[in-house]
């Protein structure tokens, strides 16, 4: 799984005591110069650290009523949406960089948002009221700090965090880490031996020393050439402030599992989970499960052994205050309480359509990262269900309902529960504590959330109901600016004709390329009405971008 990006780097000691100087004479903000493009990230949503720690025994707060804190918030990617979705919590966010803070309070200010606050400041400064938030997120800060502003941030979670609460860190670990460090480091050389300064240049430069080395080795298959190709696959597919912050800040501090454990044991934290499903022992072969077995108490060993063997280079790790005593398996109770979604959708959906459901043949289910292979019929029913159910959750007694249905037989309740567990702990459903107001119908009028509306005005990728990001095509973006809830089909299609027949909005044809020049204007028309205003809205259903 690529490593998310990081955000700004919260301040170190030095630039918190610095004497005062005039702003002409510091140093130039690096997320001020090239500011980090800033998402949204469904781990780190409070529900599904609510999911965590009730799985293990905690009563966390509800999420629509919460209060929630993120250290190094950027411009409010991540947290903004979240206030928008949740009115009932509140959301604080802090960041170094004034610039990226003024540009979320903008957005803040327009989608009419009063339960969130971004603050500009300095994390070495930064107090807050002991026990006050209930979650506590820190996505792609810790590894990119000095080690006393790592400690800072591990102060503040033991201070801050209520007793049932939550901490979410993300970071950079060893041993899979290293197989980038030798790319990093050539990196940096060819910036510093070029004497660059701006940013932009550095990643320029970055880009092409890496395509460079790749053309030039006498190995064409060699180790070295593998980790460059990884590494020109990753920044291919990234903007220029991830490859910055991520590569040429000051900066890069990995490390294993243990040592992160080490210091949250010491201050007063314990490992809950990890907010992304990581596989565990699970596939390894019947020797590995068997020794991990053998080491299954003592937890922070485990997951060690787990990372030596998988190669883990990024951890979203999960913590909760040391004096909980966690349950090792939820109990059912728990679980009934709890919803499901789709997470992995069917590769081939007729392979589940009719009789075709009870053979006991393998059907590959696609998740956001990685498939499955699922043979049983029971299970390959249960996540037809979420599947059709999507983006809608469902409660354990409609899933039972509708999983039998499909098969025409009666299922154990307690197999669906230990189904669905599996597959939330796989990554190919999700366990939920509360559901968005988020709708499959495409209602007379649809509506979108004020956010998605305002946002997509400057940005192509809008945060779903559920949390996830979403890039919308430019008829998709025109569209979901104007579904405020007023307009019936018709009027959105005289909107959309409109910015066609202004040359605003061009629509693809078949091939990816414009409609000819030559189609009639009343044919273009048609099709807009017809296919692709419909498929446009059945895709915004999905996604989970229509609001109930």
């Amino acid at each position: 799984m690529l490593q998310s990006p990081p955000s700004s780097a919260l301040a170190s000691p030095s630039r918190a005591n610095n004497d005062p100087s005039s702003d002409a004479e510091k140093k130039p903000d690096s997320y001020d110069v090239l500011p980090y493009i800033s998402r949204c990230f469904a781990q780190t949503h409070p529900d599904n650290l609510a999911v965590a720690a009730r799985l293990r025994g905690l009563q966390p707060t509800a999420i629509d009523r919460c209060r929630v804190l993120e250290l190094g918030c950027a411009s409010g990617g991540n947290l903004i949406p979240l206030a928008a979705t949740w009115p009932g919590s509140t959301f604080v966010g802090i960041d170094r960089s004034a610039v990226q803070v003024q540009q979320g309070s903008q957005l803040i200010a327009d989608a009419k948002l009063p339960n969130i606050q971004l603050l500009a400041a300095d994390l070495m400064e930064f107090e807050g009221e002991p026990g006050s938030f209930d979650y506590i997120l820190c996505h792609g800060v810790y590894s990119w700090v000095p080690a006393p502003v790592q400690k800072r941030i591990f102060d503040l979670c033991q201070r801050l965090l209520s007793p049932q609460g939550v901490v979410y860190i993300s970071y950079n670990t060893y041993p899979g880490f290293y197989r980038r460090q030798p790319v990093m480091e050539m990196m940096r050389y060819h910036a510093h031996a070029l004497g660059l300064k701006n940013p932009r240049e550095i990643v320029q430069q970055a880009k092409e020393l890496v395509t460079f080395l790749i053309n030039s080795a006498p190995d064409s298959d060699s180790t070295t050439v593998r980790l460059l190709r990884e590494e020109a696959e990753r920044l291919a597919k990234v903007p220029d402030s991830y490859v910055f912050h991520e590569h040429f800040e000051a900066d890069n501090r990995p490390c294993y599992f243990y040592q992160f454990m080490d210091v949250a044991s010491r201050h007063g934290l314990q490992f809950l989970d990890e907010a992304v499903a990581k596989g565990g022992a699970a596939g390894l072969p019947e020797k590995a499960q068997q020794a991990l077995a053998e080491i299954a108490d003592d937890v922070v060993r485990y997951e060690q052994y787990v990372d030596f063997i998988r190669n883990t280079a990024m951890r979203s790790t999960l913590l909760c205050r040391s004096e909980h005593a966690l349950s090792a398996t939820p109990s059912q109770e728990v679980l009934r309480d709890l919803l499901v979604r789709c997470a992995a959708a069917p590769e081939n959906p007729a392979e589940l359509m009719g009789g075709r459901l009870l053979e006991d043949r393998p059907v590959k289910f696609i998740a956001r990262v990685g498939s499955a292979q699922i043979e049983h019929p029971h299970f390959k029913a249960l996540l037809l269900a979420l599947y059709l159910a999507r983006p809608c959750a469902m409660s354990f007694p409609q899933l039972c309902k509708r999983t039998m249905e499909l098969l025409g037989r009666a299922v154990p309740t307690s197999e669906i529960f230990e189904m669905a567990l599996y597959g939330h702990r796989a990554g190919i459903c999700s366990l939920h504590t509360q559901s968005p107001p988020v709708t499959q119908r495409v209602s007379e009028k649809p509506c979108a959330s004020l956010l998605a509306r305002v946002q997509i005005r400057s940005d192509n990728t809008v945060p779903t109901q559920w949390h996830m990001a979403a890039s919308l095509d430019p008829l998709r973006q025109a569209l979901l600016s104007l579904l405020d809830g007023t307009r019936d089909l018709a009027a959105l299609h005289a909107a959309l004709w409109s910015e066609i027949e202004r040359g605003a909005l061009v629509l693809g044809g078949p091939g990816g390329g414009p409609f000819s020049q030559s189609m009639p204007p009343r044919q273009l028309s048609e099709q807009l009405r017809a296919v692709y205003l419909p498929k446009a809205l059945a895709s915004f259903a999905e996604l989970g971008l229509l609001v109930s």
